[in-house]
């Protein structure tokens, strides 16, 4: 009975770790590929590089971007080669490492401050935003605080036991932690601090495991002897990065870099309860680390860790490590920058659990003083609340900002998307389309090709031709993806296979970081074969026939969707109108040439076949009450295009149809 007894915590202890890990991965995995919406540049960077690896080459460090250490882009091959060009090829490695890294933190805390605060740190970086998100996205930095963990886990370990195996293994570790992400470079300070501290306040002990620390060293050097020839051969490469975002840089300081220094760190040290990250890749804008809950949690943890600071090494340690490591971000602009101060992950999630642990014993003790049961629950209570704040913050507010959606640059992702399906191969926007691909010949503006990474990684290169281009005659059909604020059309009409159906439509939106408001990327233009018509319902002068008009509701108004054909070449340019009435009154009206101006009269061939869209916004169709009023008339005069009747005689000045809703 005694053994059961014994072996019941246990089982528990277990069973809740597995629990937390369990609703740690759910949290990740939700919605994949979904929130956040879009493909940053940085990500889609990695899925170029994973292409070229694949392609047969194997580089010790990525240069383009700035340059890039190699690890995580590694890992991203491997998901680019079983899943495709996809935006979840980035991000699956995220989820994975930061599983692990739950698991590690759990390990790590475990080891250094005992099994309560194991399970305790475990459970608080499960539900913080910051690491959450990182598990989410196609961010190097995520490799970091896993690396981060298991090596000071070991190191605690070969501390305790004295034994080689774990020094060994804690400086591999360390070593190929240089090869995740660059705010590594400032851990030798930390090391360097934690043993001017143990020299300090526990010498005897520090020069005893003299051997072990050479153990760890040589490991760590072995590990990165491959980095540092490189970085030897190419520093410009290796450490050209950091003086663009210093402090110390006059274009970021403004001539006052001890200013905003200290700016920085007033900053730095909001971030944990107050404000955090602005930048919406990175955060939702302005959020803490962790809401009020696990932010008074943080300030007793660390209220606990300076009051055992001289005694406790591992106390010590987490406050040193958390200190040093947040000034990548307090030397750099934007901060608190939650990339860049990657490096206090998940070390600091130790003190909201030293914060809660603490808590939860003084409960206990005053239980005993007659303290309601209820009040035991209080710390559970309190990650609760962070639970549901991170998860409704992360879920809702976040997947739903216009800003999270235009800064991780989803409308050209979206684009992307959208000349796949018109290929019927590749990602689509939300799967994967195979086949079989289509003959349609996509000609693209370089400039679109060029802004934005991710229309590179998700379109291949060989199926599509840029603008400028020779015509390819026997085409089966044609889509032209056009930047809209130039004279594109001197260089796609003479592309265009007549008799063609013309449709266009514009592209998705994007709006960049220092812009005010977001912009139409693109228009699209598709020229396919003319399809089987039904008869005509209106002929106009100048060879003009309407084929069919049907309304198409929208959230906000309705959508006027018209057939038009030209029997000959038009001699002249015309504005089409469109007239909503209800009950014989108009309720709106639209004058504009067809395709919103993208496919003029003049431009239109014999037998040509154009799709012409009029938006009215604030229409609710009423089939039964509703009728439209259709006209053209030049652009040049104002002069109305008479209707012809059925002997070919003028016989009014537009025509009048029963609203036919689409279906």
């Amino acid at each position: 009975m005694s053994s059961q007894r014994s072996r019941s915590p246990f089982w528990r202890n277990r069973a809740l770790v597995l629990t937390l890990l369990l609703l740690g991965a759910a949290l990740r995995l939700a919605a994949p590929g979904q929130i956040p919406p879009g493909l940053y540049h940085d990500e889609a960077q990695h899925g170029l590089d994973a292409l070229r690896v694949l392609a047969g080459r194997f580089p010790l460090y990525f240069t383009a971007n700035n340059g890039r250490e190699p690890l995580f882009i590694y890992l991203v091959t491997a998901c680019v080669g079983l899943l495709g060009r996809t935006p979840l090829a980035i991000r699956l490695p995220s989820f994975f490492i930061g599983v692990l890294t739950l698991a590690a933190t759990y390990d790590l805390a475990r080891v250094l401050l005992g099994e309560k605060i194991g399970r305790w740190s475990l459970a608080v970086l499960t539900v913080t935003f910051w690491h959450l998100h990182l598990s989410r996205v196609g961010f190097r930095a995520i490799l970091l605080p896993l690396f981060s963990a298991l090596c000071l886990a070991q190191a605690a370990r070969a501390v305790r036991t004295h034994r080689s195996r774990y020094w060994i293994v804690a400086g591999m570790l360390y070593g190929a932690s240089w090869y995740t992400y660059t705010a590594v470079r400032f851990t030798p300070v930390a090391l360097a601090a934690f043993v001017g501290y143990t020299l300090l306040f526990h010498r005897k002990e520090t020069l005893a495991r003299w051997r072990g620390a050479l153990l760890f060293c040589g490991a760590a050097l072995l590990a990165l002897v491959p980095l540092g020839i490189y970085t030897g051969l190419h520093p410009e490469i290796i450490l050209g990065r950091s003086g663009q975002v210093s402090v110390f840089s006059p274009e970021i300081n403004g001539g006052d870099p001890w200013g905003l220094l200290l700016q920085h760190a007033w900053r730095t040290a909001e971030m944990f309860c107050v404000r955090g990250d602005r930048i919406w890749r990175h955060n939702l804008a302005w959020r803490p680390v962790w809401g009020p809950a696990l932010g008074l949690a943080f300030v007793t943890g660390v209220g606990v860790a300076l009051a055992r600071f001289r005694r406790d090494a591992s106390a010590a340690l987490v406050l040193l490590w958390i200190a040093v490591m947040t000034v990548p971000t307090l030397l750099a602009e934007d901060a608190p920058h939650f990339l860049r101060a990657v490096g206090i992950l998940p070390v600091v999630a130790l003190l909201p659990a030293l914060g809660l642990d603490w808590l939860q014993a003084r409960l206990n003790a005053r239980h005993s003083h007659s303290l309601p049961r209820v009040l035991l629950l209080l710390p559970a209570l309190l990650w609760g609340m962070e639970l549901a704040s991170t998860t409704t913050d992360y879920f809702i507010h976040y997947a739903e900002a216009p800003l999270a959606y235009h800064w991780f640059e989803a409308g050209p992702v979206a684009l992307a998307g959208e000349i796949n399906t018109l290929r019927n191969a590749g990602w689509d926007g939300a799967q994967m389309l195979h086949g079989p691909e289509n003959e349609r010949i996509i000609y693209l503006d370089e400039q679109l090709w060029d802004s934005w990474t991710a229309i590179p990684f998700l379109v291949p290169q060989e199926k599509v031709r840029f603008l400028p281009a020779e015509k390819v005659t026997g085409a089966t059909g044609q889509a032209f993806i056009i930047w809209p604020y130039r004279d594109w059309a001197p260089e796609v009409w003479p592309l265009i296979a007549h008799p063609a159906y013309l449709r266009v439509h514009e592209g998705p939106q994007s709006q960049g970081d220092k812009e005010p408001e977001p912009t139409t990327i693109a228009l699209i233009i598709q020229a396919d074969p003319v399809p089987e018509l039904p008869a005509a319902v209106a002929h106009f002068e100048d060879g003009l026939t309407l084929h069919a008009a049907l309304v198409a509701p929208e959230e906000a108004g309705a959508r006027v969707q018209l057939w038009w054909r030209a029997e000959s070449a038009p001699a002249a340019e015309y504005i089409v109108f469109v007239h909503y009435l209800r009950d014989g009154e108009q309720l709106a009206q639209h004058d504009s040439p067809p395709g919103g101006g993208a496919l003029p009269t003049t431009r239109w061939q014999a037998g040509d076949l154009i799709l012409d869209e009029h938006r009215l916004p604030g229409v609710t169709p009423d089939p039964a009450r509703d009728t439209l009023r259709i006209g053209l008339y030049r652009r040049d005069n104002g002069e109305g295009l008479a209707v012809l009747d059925e002997t070919g005689n003028p016989s009014g000045g537009w025509i009048e149809r029963a609203v036919i809703l689409s279906q």
